[in-house]
């Protein structure tokens, strides 16, 4: 798999994550890119995985797992902080999925947040496709 998408349920935007490097499977992540999208919005940035193979399949199989609700918010941050991925739930199983990335962890540079609307039937799909984009964490 190429890319993994996860479009959002309200019909507007998604998250595009794409560009892994190594494009192999068999080899530890070291890189990729996401591309987030909401009405008037289009954001892309590069997300490091560093040595230690960081991606958010975990968290995805966390939600998937918990599909029928969790305490708070589940998250997860890439290794060198330009991604965070939040995951909440309300009573009516609607799941956000809030992003925040950044060109780099400097004060001086670009910021966007922005949330997609999934519903908890998607969870175990979304997991999946993550973990043929992704690999498996180590």
């Amino acid at each position: 798999m190429d890319e993994f998408m996860i479009p959002s349920a309200s019909g507007e935007g998604g998250l595009l994550f794409y560009g892994r490097l190594p494009t192999d499977k068999t080899q530890p992540i070291q890189s990729f890119w996401l591309r987030v999208t909401d009405h008037n919005l289009s954001a892309t940035g590069q997300v490091y995985a560093g040595y230690c193979s960081s991606h958010p399949v975990p968290l995805f199989e966390e939600m998937a797992r918990q599909w029928s609700g969790w305490p708070g918010k589940l998250s997860w941050a890439s290794l060198e902080g330009e991604l965070e991925i939040y995951g909440s739930q309300d009573r009516l199983g609607h799941i956000t999925i809030r992003i925040e990335l950044c060109s780099s962890t400097l004060s001086d540079n670009w910021m966007v947040a922005a949330t997609v609307m999934a519903e908890a039937g998607q969870l175990e799909d979304i997991a999946r496709r993550a973990a043929l984009f992704f690999g498996r964490a180590s």
